[in-house]
């Protein structure tokens, strides 16, 4: 019965995705009333995170480098660890010493990593198309689902602010060929939002590097590394009653780019094109009952990779149906229940024909507050895969402010949480490679933490947290060569990650200057303990996991100037699980000033930003050349 249910899945997504505004424009008019919000706890990464680390990136940051990808912003803000291709290339993400495959990433609460490979493409995720950026740190398989192990980046559409008529037009013109054009119209009235943006990114790369794969490390310039990207975003709301809300998001992007070689390695005129089109309509609806969501969604993504002598074709649909219900008692206690339904339809050249799968999930999120100073959380996933059944997985939290005197509050914080990775389509279905018998990844993890906030008059704030983990990841699955040295996953190994996380922030206003800087360190341990199948390199540290990471960024303002700073160390990477060879540390420095110009009601921005100032030598990996320093100059023209 399960099994028809799933293969009825796509139809009941479409139809209802065409039905629903239909029914739902058919019941009485809207009135005055407004539709009232039931989320009462804070920022919604927050609500059901007691306990866990949530950082969210600063919007001045976002708007400052709007023509530049995820991957650019979260490697400068948080202490996450990406490993780049070289500029054209894969980016893909490590958080607190796992890969790229157990983090999970979301929009608008829906999972968007391509089941093929079971992770997203940092690069290919333009900022300028991007609202909000959150992101929790550890384990969030209970909120969040498969893949969110080592953490869950949240991410949301744009957010057009504001009534009536809006605009925005922005260029860039930076080193190396650089280009990127964008710009946005919105529209807005009390039961109406509409919202469009586009972008068109291009970049030459030409940029010269230190071939460090040669004797004397010569000068090269980079000559197979360009990018042509563009896409657009269209978002609409319909207060269809005073607690009734219809939305619609659509989100496509389009990436064709020339991929690096190694440094002494021969050109192979490698490229790739990927096409994403991601599509949703979301219904909320209030009630004595509490807040009801119905998010439906397709997603079709197609990668086409080729060099002189391969090519290869990848072509994934997916469908998801998502039903929560949340209700929530004054400022006490709030629970949330829901349902999440997958269905996978991917054609690959690697498959012996075209491969589904169908995911079902059940969830329960429950935050309780039984003193003003205590707050706790459960949350509870199940999720069944035919085949591939991993455990609930459960999570506990809290959040303690146990001295509040004087300005000072000081808070304890912990948690204990279980989570969980499916075996992707690739480790399954692979035509000759394939392993039906792999097992879900297991995790546990524990967390604990101190927060002391200052707060001195009306000018000045300091927040410092510090945060200590240990996590294992037991059935670890890895590609590795077997008995007749043919590559396949198997379930390899026990991973052990434990680390600690410093953070302080300062706010102060003096005179008509306003001044922020944020500090952070954290140290990452995360090595095999256990091997299940051949030798393995026990107690060594993983590769491309770096044991420190620092970031120190400021920002001023005065008078309509603004400057930012950014200031980001990376230490060393060993570039083998058995650490015989390794990356040096870097130090990366950026600067941006900015200036507002009001022109009557409408504002222009007037930017220069300067990168890698310091012209530092790095790679993210290894014999990938990175650009030395660069700059950019952007105008952002906004109405009103």
């Amino acid at each position: 019965m399960a099994r028809t249910f799933f293969s009825f899945l796509p139809v009941i997504a479409t139809t209802l995705g065409l039905l629903l505004p239909f029914r739902l424009t058919a019941q009485q008019p809207a009135a005055t009333q407004q539709l009232q919000t039931v989320e009462v706890f804070g920022k919604p990464a927050e609500v059901y995170a007691v306990g866990s680390r949530v950082t969210t990136v600063d919007s001045s940051f976002l708007s400052t480098y709007a023509g530049g990808t995820l991957a650019e912003a979260l490697q400068a803000r948080t202490p996450a660890y990406f490993k780049s291709y070289g500029v054209s290339g894969v980016s893909s993400v490590s958080f607190r010493g796992t890969n790229a495959a157990q983090t999970a990433v979301l929009w608008n609460g829906l999972n968007i990593a391509l089941p093929t490979l079971g992770q997203s493409d940092f690069s290919t995720l333009p900022l300028g198309s991007i609202g909000d950026v959150a992101v929790q740190h550890g384990p969030a398989g209970p909120a969040y689902g498969s893949g969110a192990i080592g953490g869950a980046v949240l991410l949301s559409s744009p957010d057009y602010k504001g009534k009536g008529l809006g605009a925005m037009l922005q260029q860039e013109a930076g080193s190396f060929g650089r280009y990127y054009s964008s710009g946005s119209i919105s529209y807005a009235n009390s039961s109406f939002r509409a919202g469009t943006s586009a972008y068109v990114r291009i970049a030459e790369n030409n940029f010269p590097y230190k071939d460090l794969s040669r004797f004397g490390q010569p000068e090269r310039k980079e000559e197979h590394a360009r990018q042509q990207c563009y896409g657009f975003t269209q978002d609409l709301t319909w207060r269809l009653r005073p607690q009734t809300q219809l939305s619609l998001h659509a989100w496509y992007a389009d990436a064709d780019r020339k991929l690096q070689s190694a440094m002494g390695s021969a050109a192979n005129q490698a490229a790739q094109h990927d096409q994403n089109l991601r599509l949703m309509s979301a219904l909320q609806h209030s009630s004595r009952w509490g807040k009801s969501d119905i998010k439906l969604a397709y997603f079709k993504d197609y990668l086409h990779y080729g060099d002189i002598s391969t090519s290869s074709e990848v072509d994934v649909q997916t469908y998801q149906l998502q039903a929560e219900q949340t209700y929530t008692r004054g400022s006490r206690w709030s629970l949330r229940g829901g349902l999440n339904l997958q269905h996978f339809v991917a054609d690959n050249d690697g498959y012996t024909g075209t491969r589904t799968e169908q995911r079902a999930a059940a969830f329960a999120l429950f935050r309780y507050n039984p003193l003003q100073a205590l707050d706790l959380s459960l949350n509870l996933r199940h999720t069944l895969v035919p085949g591939y059944n991993p455990l609930p997985s459960p999570a506990l939290g809290f959040n303690w402010k146990f001295y509040n005197i004087n300005r000072h509050q000081l808070s304890l914080k912990g948690s204990a949480s279980g989570s969980y990775r499916v075996p992707t389509l690739n480790d399954r279905f692979w035509a000759g490679a394939g392993n039906p018998h792999l097992r879900p990844e297991q995790g546990w993890s524990y967390e604990g933490g101190l927060r002391h906030l200052l707060v001195l008059g009306n000018t000045l704030l300091l927040e410092t947290e510090a945060t200590a983990y240990h996590m294992r990841v037991d059935d670890w699955i890895q590609w590795a060569p077997d008995d007749k040295d043919r590559w396949r996953p198997v379930n390899l190994q026990q991973v052990r990650a434990m680390g600690l996380e410093l953070s302080h922030r300062a706010t102060t206003t003096l005179g008509e200057v306003a001044l922020t800087a944020s500090a952070a360190y954290t140290y990452t341990s995360s090595e095999q303990v256990k091997v299940y199948e051949g030798r393995g390199d026990l107690h060594k540290q993983l590769m491309y996991v770096p044991l420190h990471k620092a970031l120190l960024s400021t920002e001023a303002t005065y008078k309509g100037w603004r400057l930012l700073s950014n200031l980001n160390y990376t230490g060393l990477r060993y570039t083998t699980n058995s650490e015989t060879a390794y990356l040096e540390g870097f130090l990366l420095l950026n600067l941006a000033l900015s200036k507002k110009i009001p022109i009557q009601q409408n504002t222009l921005w007037v930017a220069l930003r300067a990168d890698n100032v310091t012209n530092q030598v790095y790679q993210t990996m290894a014999y990938r050349a990175m650009p030395l320093r660069s700059y950019t100059f952007s105008l952002r023209f906004t109405i009103p």
